[in-house]
């Protein structure tokens, strides 16, 4: 069948049905890098130039069986019932695969997105693509999914959503691949020789070393703790307001004072409107719950915790009034359950929030900003190669001719981060191919799946 690749990234669409034998007759994306990585693989689909605006091609695009899109998350109007769901979501890029879907009426559409697409703008997002869907006449069905579940060593929910034309549904269900138990091994990905610019710099390392002696000094006859541990939340006395909203303006000036030495509180200002006030302060009911549990912490391993603060200079000033060691990095996460309690063993993260922590079964998932998996026991970050394989793009010739990434580490780093899993799209492409040829290894037709039964 021929497909539409929208808002094509590198390809990982097209990866996937490259792979049964499907036709790409266009592909669209607006980033420069990622639709140069594309061309290098795929060629201009349809001799049009990958680079551009669907916008301002919309009206190009030949005729396709399939769209595919793993389109960007927008709320759409909510001006109410006088509003078709049409106009709800104009101005939109929904809007443009809609467009194309009423032009060409392809057999399918195949669309991805982040799992919060599914509770976006208090679910009404869903309910209005969904809605969209079925006034245009197709029937769909929707799941979140993640390659780890598949034999890929990357946890990566996304919901996919898979849309059938009313004309070619059968008398049964569709129904996504099953979950299959794998003993994932990320050692499989992971190259041997491997420059040294991937390697932690000696910052981290002592970063690193100073979480370590924290993990085998607390809580040494329980177990770790499982909440975000924010080192400059231990010896705090301030009381814990509860809920701003029942406070006056004065008081939450008094409140604003009385936190302003910790870093994400702003200044609190009598001009300020009470909500502005709020927000300023910024300590909603879960940051005060994490509070709360790193001041126990702190209560229960103090002797430990003040001789660690000291010699580590954990939340010292320098001469210039900076902090030692940069506030992010005094934030940890403990994510690698009660069997370990090394670092040097597990996969890390250096987030904007923190050090982040997890088992070294499987892989967090890739994201878009520089947040790279480095893997503990080789002290370096992952390759581009490496974070492609996780991404299933064939970067080894396995399938016939290698997936070449550019030349850009850090666009590369970014356009894996955004592409969708290859592994995932062509399981699901799979079952779509076998629900259009009639193939019965689904279940009898039964009521759709809805946003509130989720």
């Amino acid at each position: 069948m021929r497909f539409a690749d929208l808002f094509c990234g590198i390809g990982g669409f097209h990866a996937a049905l490259h792979q049964m034998g499907h036709e790409c007759v266009f592909a669209t994306d607006i980033d420069k890098h990622a639709a140069e990585v594309y061309e290098a693989n795929w060629g201009k689909p349809g001799g049009f130039d990958v680079l551009s605006d669907i916008r301002d091609v919309i009206d190009d695009i030949p005729e396709m069986d399939i769209i595919c899109a793993g389109f960007p998350c927008q709320p759409f109007s909510k001006s109410g019932a006088q509003e078709g769901f049409e106009d709800q979501t104009r101005g939109t890029l929904f809007h443009d695969i809609c467009y194309l879907a009423e032009k060409h009426r392809p057999a399918v559409l195949f669309l991805e997105n982040v799992p919060n697409l599914v509770a976006h703008d208090n679910g009404n997002t869903m309910q209005v693509i969904e809605s969209r869907i079925q006034e245009m006449g197709y029937k769909h069905w929707w799941k979140i999914l993640s390659p780890h579940k598949y034999g890929t060593c990357q946890i990566r929910k996304r919901v996919y959503i898979v849309c059938i034309r009313d004309d070619l549904v059968g008398n049964f269900e569709f129904t996504f691949p099953k979950e299959q138990h794998h003993d994932l091994d990320i050692r499989t990905v992971l190259d041997k020789n491997v420059d040294t610019r991937y390697n932690m710099t000696e910052d981290e390392i002592c970063w690193l070393d100073m979480w370590e002696e924290f993990l085998n000094n607390v809580n040494t006859e329980t177990k770790l703790p499982g909440h975000p541990i924010w080192a400059d939340c231990f010896q705090g006395d301030e009381e814990l307001p509860g809920e701003l909203e029942q406070y006056t303006k004065a008081q939450l000036i008094e409140i604003g004072r009385e936190w302003a030495r910790y870093g994400w509180v702003q200044p609190v200002k009598g001009a300020m409107k009470r909500d502005e006030m709020i927000d300023a302060i910024n300590l909603p009911s879960w940051k005060q719950d994490f509070i709360r549990k790193n001041r126990h912490l702190y209560r229960h391993n103090r002797a430990f915790i003040d001789s660690w603060l000291k010699k580590w200079r954990v939340l010292e000033m320098d001469e210039e009034g900076a902090p030692i060691i940069p506030v992010s990095r005094t934030k940890y996460e403990w994510q690698a359950g009660p069997d370990s309690r090394s670092n040097w063993e597990n996969i890390m993260q250096f987030r904007p929030s923190g050090i982040r922590v997890k088992r070294g079964d499987y892989f967090p998932a890739l994201v878009a900003m520089a947040q790279i998996p480095v893997v503990g026991w080789l002290k370096r970050r992952l390759t581009p190669e490496e974070c492609a394989r996780i991404q299933d793009f064939d970067v080894d010739g396995n399938l016939g001719d290698p997936f070449v990434l550019g030349e850009s580490d850090q666009q590369s780093y970014k356009q894996l981060g955004n592409a969708v899993n290859v592994n995932m799209v062509r399981m699901i492409q799979e079952r779509i191919d076998m629900y259009l040829d009639g193939v019965e290894d689904f279940p009898a037709l039964s009521t759709q799946i809805t946003l509130e039964s989720f």
